[in-house]
């Protein structure tokens, strides 16, 4: 028996998972589709920021070497990503990267559309270009506007994969864009490493501080099987089973509190669902965990947890409609997108739809006995309405999980009828991939074929009356591997159909209409 009970303390969740949203590379964002995409997404979850990869790449004609050998700088495909995100609500989490190849010292590139990862010939070319992007944005949407984006120097250059120097190198590439920034505002805010696998954290934090160079936040990103490429078949990981996200979050959060500067503010620019149940199974371009209801479960389970020990959690990405091994094309590719290629919700867009409707003042949760690993509850109360998201995770590295069946009760007010109103993530209802499984993985879509996706990617929906007994109701829950339920009780109450202002000329009307036809 689980009880929900009110809390006097007052305490709500921070919810920094909705502070940042990501799509692949700023090119993607000239395509009206990822547009659409991202507008339905951001209509639902209602992010504050979005980061993105290649502002500087070649593509979008930033940085040009003019006929007399000089450099020039054009804005107008940026101005246009921009000014779409900003309609949107969204600012900007500016990723500055890659090197433009007028200013790159080689020629080594990453993904299929070669984003170029190399040093800058000099850094003060470097840093010219930093400073006259800077220039140009905050004469474009204002000094007031700007100061409250953030800037955020490349992208996992601890990984010869995105950055061909070395560690130094990259302090010289991170100095001169911080310091570049500064010049046009001191108001400006700068930071990285937006390092892979949570390192380098402690080093720019003493670099900085050691150098008196300008930081005023940390980066970096973790994905759960990352503990499988630090710990090969988890031999020796000091991580209890499923908690490798949220113990890197943790341990973060403690290297920054006690550094020279606690005060830094804590971004996670990327992460999601990406999951392996060994080392053999790391997959970074075909995981179906980020397709399937695993990535339900699994984003109900840790989102909470993290709450108080960031700023941002930034999920990579918003659509699959993505390019860094070339565009996709199934329905379902095993693509990091919250939404697939034709913009049909995965489960882990509907968890994060149910994990936003969590606003409220947080709510005791006590249990008669211990709830099944990976298993959890969480409630808040909001103007006399209770709301709750259960879930029941199957966590890969554990070979049955049970169904979840459990009896809650809830505290209530009133002594009156209470609605119960449920929305569940099962397979084939707020999952559609297990479907798409069934239908053999069609390729091409056919209109009926995408319609019955479309279907299958909403929850189920229910609902149930309660009488309370002794200030309490009852509902019970029966929870597959993987499935997660919200539910939202409130009073039945009256029902109110009011008549219009009106009301005497409508009677009026009404009794004296006639329907015999004059001849």
């Amino acid at each position: 028996m689980i009880k929900i009970t009110p809390n006097s303390q007052n305490t709500y969740y921070r919810m920094p998972v909705f502070n940042c949203i990501a799509v692949g590379r700023a090119y993607e964002l000239l395509r009206e589709d990822l547009l659409k995409h991202l507008r339905f997404v951001q209509k639902e979850l209602k992010f504050k920021y979005c980061r993105f990869h290649a502002l500087f790449h070649d593509d979008m004609s930033v940085v040009i070497r003019k006929p007399d050998g000089s450099i020039g700088y054009q804005w107008h495909h940026i101005d246009k990503i921009y000014d779409s995100l900003l309609d949107m609500g969204l600012r900007p989490f500016v990723e500055l990267n890659p090197m433009p190849k007028a200013l790159a010292s080689g020629e080594q590139t990453a993904f299929w559309w070669k984003m170029n990862v190399t040093p800058p010939k000099t850094y003060e070319m470097w840093a010219d270009l930093v400073e006259a992007f800077a220039r140009h944005l905050t004469e474009r949407y204002g000094i007031e506007e700007i100061r409250q984006w953030y800037f955020e120097v490349w992208n996992e250059p601890n990984l010869d994969f995105f950055w061909s120097g070395s560690k130094e190198d990259y302090w010289k590439l991170y100095d001169a864009a911080a310091f570049a920034l500064k010049k046009v505002d001191k108001g400006l805010r700068v930071g990285g490493p937006a390092s892979a696998g949570a390192v380098w954290i402690t080093d720019i934090i003493e670099h900085c501080s050691q150098n008196n160079v300008p930081i005023d936040f940390v980066t970096t990103h973790v994905y759960p099987q990352g503990e499988y490429c630090d710990y090969p078949h988890r031999k020796g990981s000091p991580h209890e089973i499923g908690e490798y996200l949220a113990d890197m979050v943790k341990r973060v959060y403690e290297e920054v509190k006690s550094s020279s500067m606690p005060h830094l503010m804590i971004h996670w620019t990327e992460w999601n669902t990406m999951s392996a149940d060994s080392s053999d199974s790391v997959d970074w371009v075909n995981n179906k965990y980020v397709d399937n209801i695993f990535a339900a479960s699994y984003i109900a389970k840790n989102c909470l947890k993290f709450d108080g020990l960031t700023d941002s959690m930034t999920y990579w990405t918003a659509s699959d409609i993505f390019e860094e091994t070339s565009l996709g094309h199934s329905p379902f590719s095993c693509t990091y997108g919250l939404v697939t290629i034709h913009g049909i919700p995965k489960a882990s867009f509907n968890a994060m739809k149910m994990l936003r409707r969590l606003n409220g003042n947080i709510m005791n949760i006590t249990s008669s006995s211990d709830f099944p690993a990976g298993c959890g509850i969480s409630a808040v109360e909001n103007a006399e309405k209770v709301k709750g998201l259960v879930w029941n995770h199957h966590m890969l590295e554990i070979k049955d999980q049970p169904v979840w069946n459990e009896k809650i009760r809830i505290s209530v007010t009133k002594d009156t009828d209470y609605r119960v109103v449920m929305s569940t993530i099962k397979e084939g209802a707020g999952s559609a991939w297990e479907t798409w499984c069934q239908m053999g993985k069609p390729h091409n879509l056919t209109p009926m074929e995408e319609e019955l996706l479309w279907a299958h990617s909403q929850p189920e929906y229910s609902f149930k009356i309660c009488t309370p007994e002794n200030g309490e109701i009852e509902l019970e829950i029966v929870l597959k591997p993987n499935e997660v339920m919200y539910f939202e009780a409130m009073a039945v109450g009256e029902p109110i159909m009011p008549k219009p202002a009106a009301c005497e000329e409508i009677d009026a009307w009404a009794e004296g209409m006639d329907l015999n036809l004059k001849e």
